[in-house]
């Protein structure tokens, strides 16, 4: 268990993944990794390709079409893969192209974005020192290691601790709570305006993820941040797989903070996204039915969606499942899927450089033309010029 031990604290130092795999089958790995499934199912998969192929003590590194690359160990009848990382960091094509290729937005696009951003660059002598570090686990003997502690004892100062209880202290407690309040609401309305304008800035000796200056305690407290305004927003009617996304998404910028300036920045960006969410996804005032109806097409909304799938789904004949929607949301299916799918578009314009043709396929439109004239149909203006002056 050696190897397993050292390879996570590895790990934890440098954020690079360790799989083991004993007759072909993993019996051991790090970490997994916050990326769409169809994604972990591919990396997965390529990995148990080169194991497979691999029983010699050559080292290989193999690095796939997205940049991902690989270091590959065979010791003691055990294959190592650690990775992926990267070996440059010209990487923002790659982020564009697996968005296009998996048909991925909003949430899973984050993914992306963020996996890339935090993956670790190594240079040619820094794997080579990766690869020794990991051939001479084995004989690296921890027993002989021995730390010495020494202690500085602190000198005492006279000092005054304010008591919790204390006029000024209460001050506090109650101003924190009161902007905490304020926050959650900005989530249970959906205000995105509001959040996109809150001056944390402003704040931030009051606000409650400040009340320590201990940055372990921020990013602590940033944590609490996040739950918070994850239940608000489920209780608001975000479906609680986004929330949960989302959530984990919010972890992933939490866990690489690593500057206390940047803290501020974070807390934006989790009442944003829950903000969003709200605005955006609420489904609390649908029926079962509906509800079921409107998160299918949201998941499935990169892809053809028909009305005999949905049926099927919900084990409802079609004429059925369609006037259940025309009642209750005074549109077709087809108008409401064709309008989610142009504000998803509006949302790729804004966020994103994708070109027209690259949303048109990403939104699974028959071709650019038909993605333009229905944007066009919904919104009063073209694509391009929704680009240029872009509204909600």
């Amino acid at each position: 268990m050696k190897l397993e031990k050292i390879s996570y604290s590895i790990y934890c130092m440098t954020d690079i993944s360790f799989s083991f795999y004993e007759n072909n089958s993993k019996v051991y790995e790090t970490n997994r990794f916050l990326l769409p499934e169809i994604l972990i199912e591919k990396i997965n998969a390529n990995k148990q390709t080169i194991i497979e192929n691999h029983k010699d003590n050559k080292v290989l590194r193999i690095q796939d079409k997205y940049g991902l690359t690989f270091l590959c160990i065979y010791i003691n009848q055990r294959n190592i893969i650690a990775g992926p990382f990267l070996v440059n960091d010209d990487y923002e094509r790659y982020i564009d192209e697996i968005i296009i290729n998996y048909r991925l937005i909003s949430e899973e696009a984050m993914m992306i974005e963020n996996f890339y951003n935090n993956m670790k660059v190594l240079t040619e002598m820094q794997q080579d020192l990766f690869v020794q570090v990991i051939k001479n686990i084995d004989n690296l003997d921890l027993d002989e290691i021995r730390i010495q502690n020494i202690q500085i004892k602190n000198i005492d100062t006279a000092s005054t601790v304010s008591s919790p209880t204390n006029d000024n202290g209460l001050k506090n407690i109650i101003t924190n709570k009161e902007i905490e309040d304020k926050l959650l609401m900005i989530v249970r309305n959906g205000d995105v305006e509001l959040a996109q304008s809150f001056d944390f800035q402003k704040i931030a000796n009051q606000l409650l993820i400040y009340q320590n200056n201990a940055f372990t305690n921020m990013k602590t407290n940033l944590m609490v941040f996040n739950a918070l305004c994850n239940r608000e927003a489920i209780k608001a009617g975000v479906d609680i797989l986004l929330a949960h996304k989302i959530s984990n998404n919010v972890k992933f910028y939490i866990n690489k903070v690593s500057l206390s300036s940047e803290i501020r920045n974070v807390a934006q960006k989790i009442i944003l996204a829950y903000a969003k969410a709200v605005r955006d996804y609420t489904l609390l005032n649908h029926s079962s039915n509906i509800k079921k109806i409107i998160l299918y097409i949201r998941k499935n909304l990169t892809h053809k969606i028909s009305l005999d799938a949905i049926a099927k789904e919900l084990f409802i004949t079609k004429e059925h499942l369609s006037r259940l929607f025309k009642k209750e949301m005074k549109i077709t299916i087809s108008e409401y899927i064709t309008e989610t799918k142009i504000q998803e578009a509006k949302n790729l314009l804004r966020e994103t450089d994708y070109n027209i043709l690259d949303i048109a396929v990403l939104l699974n439109f028959a071709n650019s033309s038909h993605f333009s004239n229905s944007f066009k149909r919904v919104t009063g203006v073209s694509p391009s010029d929704y680009r240029k002056n872009p509204t909600d």
